[in-house]
């Protein structure tokens, strides 16, 4: 089972989704947008890929929807994100959190994959708030959930040249 159920226009969120989110308690009423919002960009992009055209682009719209709803509430949050240090000291108590709840044995794939995801993303929002020093942790947030993603925070590697 996954993060998010949607019944016809009617998107909902799994017990799992509600696990995720309480391991981003630290970020506040942030948390739950950003566990929401990673979980319908990952449900949109299933359903996108799923080769099955019945219902597909009334799950889509309505997820999107979710999302863009969800995003708002985010963008919103970062103008309350206070200092760097708090901000950078949540991440680490989330990373914590949710290294810890990736190894609990008996939880299902989908929550398994959402812990590891999202670490993996905090680990990276955590290295550019560190080179930032700027509170900007809202952006990279943003950019995680809604757009260019982990991959493009990381820093640029040049091969090695053999000798």
């Amino acid at each position: 089972m996954g993060l998010v159920t949607v019944e016809g226009s009617h998107v909902g969120f799994t017990d799992a989704l509600s696990r995720v989110a309480e391991q981003l308690k630290p970020l506040g009423d942030a948390g739950r947008c950003v566990a929401e919002t990673y979980a319908l960009a990952t449900e949109i992009r299933r359903i996108s890929e799923a080769k099955a055209v019945d219902d597909r682009d009334v799950k889509l719209a309505a997820l999107d929807q979710r999302r863009r709803e969800s995003s708002s509430t985010l963008r919103s949050m970062r103008k309350e994100l206070g200092r760097a240090d708090k901000s950078a000291a949540a991440l680490r108590e989330c990373m914590v959190n949710m290294q810890r709840a990736t190894v609990k044995p008996g939880i299902a794939l989908a929550e398994r994959r959402a812990y590891i995801d999202l670490t993996q993303h905090f680990t990276t929002m955590l290295v550019q708030h560190h080179s930032d020093l700027t509170g900007g942790v809202a952006d990279v947030i943003d950019k995680v959930l809604n757009g260019s993603g982990a991959a493009a925070l990381a820093p640029t590697r040049t091969p090695r040249r053999r000798r």
